[in-house]
C-alpha cells in the first residue's frame, strides 16, 4: 500500500455530486428501458423505438459491424442486428450509447487503453449470454445487459482521478494490489460496483441493476433473489477483469465458483474457451 495513503481525500461527496450533476438519458433510451421494465418488449416496437434515434441507430449498426462480431455479411438494419443478437444484447449496446455520450472516457487510471475497457465490457457480457443461456434463459435476458454495464462505475471513478493529482497515485495502486476494490476505496470510500449503483439509480434503472451492484462487494446483506444474479456475475468478472481477460488461470478460478454454485464446470471452461480463442 502507497505510503501517500494518508494524504488522500475522502471522494465520496465529489463523486456523488458529479453523479447528480449528469444529464438524464436520452429519451429513446428512457422509452426503451421502460419498454424492457414492462416484460419482454415486442420486436417491432424496440426497432421502431431504436430507428427513432438516428444517432443511436448509427452506434449500434456500428458496434455490430465491429470486428468483435465478425459477421460474414454488413448488418445493414436494426431489424437484422436485433434477429442476429436478440434482445438481451441489443439492449446493452443501447445502454453502452448511452454511457458513450453521457462520459469522457479515458481508463488511463486502471492502466488500460479505452479500447481493453471496452472489449472487457463485451466479453462480460458475451460470456454471461452464451454461458448462462443454459441455466436460466429468463434470468440471461438481465445478466447480460447488467454483465455488460457492470464495470461503468470505474468510467466515473477513472473521470475524478483524472481530474484530480492523485494519478500517478492510484495507477501505481492498482498496479500493485490485487484486490481493485480497496484501491477504489481507498482513494473514493465506495467500490466501484456501488458506484454503479449510484449511477443506475440516478438513471432510473431496473431495480434489479441497483440492486446487483449495490450488494456486489457484500453478497451476504443482498435479498436471496438478488443474490442469484450476483453471483453468476461475480463468476463473469472473476473470469474477465481489468488484470485477466479469459486467461487459464482466471478461467479455473472462476470455473471453481461455478462448481460451487452446482452448475456444470465442463460447459463454462468450454464456453470461456471458445470465446478466448476467438477474441483475445
Amino acid at each position: 500500500m502507497s505510503e501517500f495513503t494518508a494524504e488522500i481525500p475522502n471522494g465520496f461527496e465529489s463523486l456523488v455530486e458529479y453523479i447528480k450533476g449528469l444529464p438524464p438519458l436520452p429519451e429513446s433510451v428512457r422509452k426503451i428501458q421502460q419498454l424492457f421494465a414492462e416484460g419482454t418488449p415486442d420486436t417491432q416496437a424496440l426497432v421502431s423505438l431504436i430507428e427513432s434515434d438516428p444517432v443511436l441507430t448509427a452506434d449500434i449498426l456500428a458496434r455490430v459491424n465491429s470486428p468483435y462480431y465478425s459477421f460474414s455479411n454488413n448488418i445493414v438494419s436494426i431489424t437484422q442486428a436485433v434477429t442476429l443478437l436478440g434482445l438481451a444484447v441489443i439492449r446493452g449496446l443501447v445502454l453502452e450509447s448511452a454511457i458513450n455520450k453521457s462520459f469522457e472516457i479515458d481508463m488511463t487510471p486502471y492502466n488500460i487503453s479505452n479500447e481493453v475497457f471496452s472489449k472487457i465490457c463485451n466479453l462480460q457480457s458475451a460470456l454471461m449470454f452464451q454461458w448462462y443461456m443454459s441455466i436460466d434463459i429468463e434470468h440471461v435476458k438481465l445478466l447480460a445487459p447488467v454483465a455488460f454495464m457492470m464495470e461503468v462505475g470505474k468510467v466515473v471513478i477513472a473521470t475524478e482521478v483524472n481530474r484530480s493529482a492523485y494519478l500517478k497515485m492510484f495507477q501505481e495502486e492498482i498496479a500493485d494490489m490485487t484486490n481493485i476494490n480497496e484501491t477504489e476505496k481507498m482513494f473514493t470510500d465506495l467500490t466501484s460496483s456501488q458506484v454503479a449503483a449510484l449511477l443506475f439509480e440516478h438513471w432510473h434503472f431496473d431495480e434489479m441493476f441497483v440492486s446487483a451492484m449495490r450488494y456486489m462487494d457484500n453478497i451476504e446483506e443482498a435479498p436471496d433473489y438478488v443474490q442469484v444474479y450476483i453471483n453468476a456475475l461475480r463468476v463473469v468478472r472473476t473470469a474477465v477483469n481489468i488484470h485477466e481477460q479469459l486467461t487459464e488461470a482466471s478461467i479455473t478460478r472462476a470455473s471453481k465458483e461455478v462448481e460451487r454454485l452446482g452448475f456444470n464446470t465442463e460447459r463454462f471452461i468450454k464456453t470461456a474457451e471458445r470465446l478466448r480463442e476467438k477474441h483475445c
